[in-house]
């Protein structure tokens, strides 16, 4: 015994020794959550389970309720086990859940029981449908305990019958609709529930769709080209009678195949595709199939020739191997007419099949055009005669025009400013930026402005700093904000101006001339201003910038007023006082006023009673640009630049009552007190103005408008908006 029991302990000390075997804890259920569901009478329900160490379970009910499960066995070894939950009558009028928690070493399965309630109809579903006019089929789930009856109060909803599908599950086919839209029900009932499903059905629509529809022109050796017609009506294909194309069908396909053509003339014939009811016939196609001709060819390189205003030369290729004749035509009444010699603005010179065309600059701002005609000699291939369109922009030609209010997110009724930056222009309206494609005109991006600041001001300096500022009235702090990144704004202090200094109703519309970071002035209006002693309506506020350092304010007279900012605009004419101001409103006489001698803060004379009150000496204006306009036109706008030598200036002439309309003006300004009319673009063609556009100025659009020109190496871009008018566009001077 003794030598047994020291065997013992030795295998036993052996056995310690050797490397314990680490097990990986493994648990799954194998039994499907569906059938963890219980009806309401006493029952049993099984859970499997699989595991590879040793297990324990228990179940976990909510606080508060009475226990009403027992689960059997509680605990096993690894393998394959099945537990057995014995679940008592549930009496009651709600739903029950229990937890089964199965704990394997460290690795935990949760598994929840649900008992229903005493009588019970559950429908797995939503309750409205909307179906295509095709139809489909619905599938619905029900859980139930109670002798279910299953209707449809229109016989287009049939309940479809299948012996794989679970006792369970319904579905219904939804035929086809030939008619107007349906409606109808699918009920679900059993004593005392009732569960309704609505199925909306789409109306029949005409679908007759080909594709491709375009006309086909087939090369001289011939080829195939297929078409589809996809259709839920009859329909017809036919071909004109000829020799050179066959058709081939397919069910939906239909295969042309165009056989060489070794002719010298081009062919065609057509192919109607048309529903077969006469009340669709408005949805017939007819597709035109042509072939070239082999032995005669006439073809230019280029049918419609768009050059610009300036004079210049441009190449044809002509590749023909039938004799021809080339003639300048213009069109009169829908015919060829030959130019008249004050009409040839074009010639050319011929190098083996290459036409060298040398046009004059046009000196008008209007296109002009005229017809290159390519014409066989030999009248049996009049259908090769080949067109050319030569047109030559004028002086000023619209790139787009947009109606403002289609701008996603644009308010009429808030300010817009306009401004060039970094290759954009921008369109502030007071709370956003939208930032536009100048070629375009497309929305590239918006800039959401900082809580607390208003883009009513919106500018950028010639050095290319972004200032924003907004609008106030009376005795209120105004700040003019430097950004230097418009996409992440974070403003930074310019100067501040209290409106108390001067009194008027509105100060504001901003404008800046020069370089901020350098030398630069800064110009802002005061609408119907009082200097204290009813002398003067109206003032322009200055500050000049000097080595980068902004002065104090100033201010001066002004020719006349109004009572509004967006009324009103002083621009500077260049960085420095000296260079001048420019002056234009609506009030007075509306023309556009320059000033070379500004006078700070003019000092009113002592008067005796009676006698008019006038200042010592004060900023004398000169009339620089008769607008001829009234009381209907607003000018609240002034953009100046230089561009190939010259200084121009534009103005708009805004849509200040419904009635009215918007246009955008240039003048030559080398002689800033004498300005001179250089173009006109009226935009009566760029808004539909029908009975919505007309209410727009009584529904709170505001009289804000701005207009910008921009200086770039190929034109003079000139750029107005007008909320009022409801137009936005964009005009190249060239």
């Amino acid at each position: 015994m003794k030598r047994i029991a020291l065997f013992f302990a030795i295998a036993m000390a052996a056995i310690s020794c050797a490397p314990e075997e680490v097990i990986t804890p493994e648990l799954t259920v194998l039994t499907d959550a569906g059938d963890l569901v219980m009806t309401p009478a006493e029952g049993k329900l099984q859970i499997e389970f699989t595991t590879n160490v040793d297990w324990t379970a228990k179940v976990i009910e909510p606080e508060g309720t009475e226990p009403w499960c027992v689960l059997t066995p509680s605990k096993g070894k690894a393998g394959d086990n099945v537990m057995e939950l014995l679940c008592i009558e549930n009496k009651g009028t709600d739903n029950r859940t229990a937890k089964v928690v199965i704990k394997a070493m460290d690795l935990t399965q949760e598994v929840e029981v649900t008992q229903l309630q005493k009588d019970v109809l559950v429908l797995t579903a939503e309750r409205e449908y909307d179906i295509p006019y095709q139809g489909q089929n619905l599938d619905f789930k029900v859980t139930h305990n109670l002798d279910l009856k299953v209707t449809s109060d229109v016989d287009w909803i049939t309940e479809v019958k299948s012996k794989g599908l679970h006792e369970d599950t319904f579905t219904f086919a939804v035929a086809p609709n030939a008619g107007a839209a349906r409606t109808g029900k699918i009920t679900f009932s059993a004593d005392p529930f009732k569960e309704e499903i609505v199925v909306r059905q789409d109306a029949w629509v005409l679908e007759f769709n080909i594709d491709p529809a375009e006309d086909k022109i087939f090369d001289p050796a011939g080829g195939e080209y297929k078409m589809t017609v996809a259709s839920n009506v009859d329909y017809y294909v036919n071909m004109q009678e000829n020799d050179w194309l066959t058709m081939t069908v397919s069910g939906d396909e239909y295969t042309f195949t165009a056989i060489p053509n070794d002719g010298m003339k081009a062919r065609e014939t057509e192919v109607r595709i048309s529903p077969k009811s006469a009340k669709y016939v408005e949805y017939s196609k007819v597709v035109k199939m042509s072939q070239k001709s082999a032995g005669a060819k006439l073809e230019v390189s280029e049918l419609d020739k768009r050059v610009t205003c300036l004079a210049q030369s441009f190449d044809l290729t002509v590749d023909s191997n039938v004799e021809f004749e080339m003639a300048y035509k213009k069109y009169v009444d829908g015919e060829y007419v030959d130019l008249d010699a004050a009409d040839k603005w074009i010639s050319h010179t011929v190098s083996g099949n290459t036409y060298t065309f040398t046009v004059t600059e046009n000196p008008e701002w209007t296109e002009r055009s005229l017809v290159l005609l390519f014409t066989p000699k030999d009248a049996a291939y009049s259908d090769m005669i080949t067109e050319v369109v030569v047109r030559q922009y004028g002086h000023a030609f619209l790139m787009w025009s947009q109606q403002i209010a289609a701008i996603e997110g644009y308010d009429p009724a808030q300010k817009l400013r306009l401004a060039a930056y970094d290759g954009k222009i921008l369109l502030a309206n007071t709370t956003k930026v939208f930032m536009i494609d100048p070629a375009t005109g497309a929305v590239v991006s918006t800039v959401q402005m900082p809580a607390g600041v208003a883009a009513h001001s919106l500018m950028v300096d010639d050095a290319g700093n972004l200032l924003i500022a907004a609008d106030g009235t009376v005795d209120q702090e105004i700040v003019l904000y430097h950004v230097a990144d418009p996409m992440n704004p974070a403003p930074e202090v310019v100067l501040t101006y209290n409106t108390g200094n001067y009194y008027g109703s509105i100060t504001g519309n901003f404008r800046v001339k020069g370089n901020i970071k350098d030398d630069a002035v800064i110009t802002a209006v005061i609408s119907d201003g009082q200097d204290g002693e009813n002398i003067e309506d109206g003032a322009v506020l200055i500050w000049e910038v000097v080595d980068g350092v902004c002065g104090e304010w100033n201010w001066t007279n002004v020719p006349y007023t109004a009572w509004d900012v967006a009324s009103l605009c002083c621009y500077p004419a260049g960085s420095s006082l000296s260079d001048g101001l420019f002056y234009i409103g609506y009030g007075g006489d509306y023309n556009l006023y320059y000033t070379s001698s500004v006078v700070k803060n003019p000092v009113r004379a002592e008067v005796a009673e009676g006698e008019a009150p006038h200042y010592v000496q004060s900023t004398s204006w000169t009339m620089s640009y008769v607008t001829g306009s009234t009381w209907q036109e607003n000018y609240n706008c002034i953009s100046t630049a230089e561009w190939k030598g010259n200084s121009y200036a534009a103005i708009l002439q805004g849509c200040h009552f419904n009635y009215d309309d918007a246009g955008l003006v240039l003048l030559n300004v080398n002689d800033p007190a004498a300005a001179s009319y250089v173009y006109n673009y009226e935009c009566t063609s760029d808004v539909v103005r029908d009975d919505a556009w007309a209410n727009l100025w009584w529904n709170g659009t505001g009289i804000f408008s701005d207009i910008l020109l921009v200086p770039t190496e190929d034109a003079l871009l000139m750029v107005g908006a007008d909320s009022n008018y409801g137009t936005f566009t964009c005009l190249a001077i060239m």
